[in-house]
């Protein structure tokens, strides 16, 4: 049977290690935060993967239907 100091001792060592998890999760939601909380950079892909010259003007975002 424990005794009351060792079960006090395994309280608060309990509560620790729940601190200690609380906080790398703070730190890892602060990180996460700082992240997000700039502008989105622009994308400029460093290289395209269609050939737009080859493409209709339906293809390109037109709403509406080629006639053909």
């Amino acid at each position: 049977m424990a005794t009351a100091s060792e079960k006090l001792r395994n309280d608060m060592q309990r509560a620790l290690s729940n601190v200690h998890a609380e906080l790398e999760r703070i730190e890892i939601l602060a990180a996460a935060l700082d992240a997000l909380s700039g502008p989105v950079p622009d994308y400029e892909p460093s290289f395209h993967h269609l050939n737009l010259r080859e493409l209709d003007r339906f293809e390109l975002g037109e709403t509406s239907m080629p006639e053909r």
